[in-house]
């Protein structure tokens, strides 16, 4: 009796698997076990990672392959591998001591203290002062410190303190009557059969139904008519 014994021959040892790859021996053939960064028969086309990873750069980061990987090319404002991370503007920021740096994407801004303003807080804050009269609102200007009211109705003026006289700026803003200014605002002196702010309304006189005995009553300015039933008599 006779035995034949049968030897795999290995394969790997004359094998063409480049970039790193494993040579995984078979019978009278052989495999290249690739690392992630190639592919192909040999291991010898680099991955199109890009393709593969669509949202491999993030932050609207552009993708860009490269030979054995990719790389990210960041809009400004972000950092890092896959540009995730936020660069810290605040690091070179020049806010003003007192103030608060508030980092942003490729921007910061200052929070200023109390009596401080502009972009940086190095301008001193003209409101302190509370130069707006009649309760207007102080505003700043962020370029000059300077400040701005923002005069409420029947005022004008850098402070607000000029009082406007509405009856002289334009037309009458009353009907039917005389314009008097007064502190802020306006009265009007309603003629006779007149009322409303701005006398606008004809008064109905006829309203509290002054004519008796059924008559009909007849409103005008300022007065009233009665148009009486006629009085039948017997023969």
């Amino acid at each position: 009796t006779f035995f034949f014994a049968y030897v795999n021959i290995d394969d790997c040892r004359n094998h063409r698997c480049q970039n790193g790859a494993t040579c995984m021996d078979g019978v009278n053939t052989y495999n290249c076990q690739c690392p992630p960064e190639w592919t192909g028969q040999f291991c010898t086309n680099d991955v199109d990672e890009c393709s593969l990873l669509p949202n491999a750069c993030q932050n609207g980061g552009t993708c860009r392959n490269t030979l054995n990987g990719y790389h990210c090319a960041c809009v400004n404002g972000w950092s890092g591998p896959d540009c995730s991370e936020n660069i810290d503007d605040c690091a070179d920021a020049v806010c003003f001591s007192g103030s608060t740096c508030i980092d942003r994407v490729a921007s910061f801004s200052c929070s200023c203290p109390p009596g401080k303003t502009g972009l940086l807080c190095h301008i001193d804050d003209a409101c302190t002062s509370n130069p707006c009269k009649m309760g207007a609102q102080c505003y700043t200007n962020p370029i000059n410190g300077k400040f701005i009211c923002n005069c409420p109705s029947g005022y004008k003026g850098s402070t607000c303190a000029e009082d406007i006289d509405e009856c002289v700026i334009g037309p009458n803003p009353c009907e039917h009557s005389g314009c008097k200014n007064t502190e802020g605002s306006f009265t009007c002196n309603c003629a006779l059969g007149y009322t409303g702010p701005r006398c606008e309304q004809d008064i109905n006189e006829c309203g509290s139904n002054p004519c008796q005995n059924n008559a009909t009553c007849l409103d005008q300015i300022g007065d009233y008519s009665c148009f009486c039933m006629p009085v039948a008599r017997s023969n």
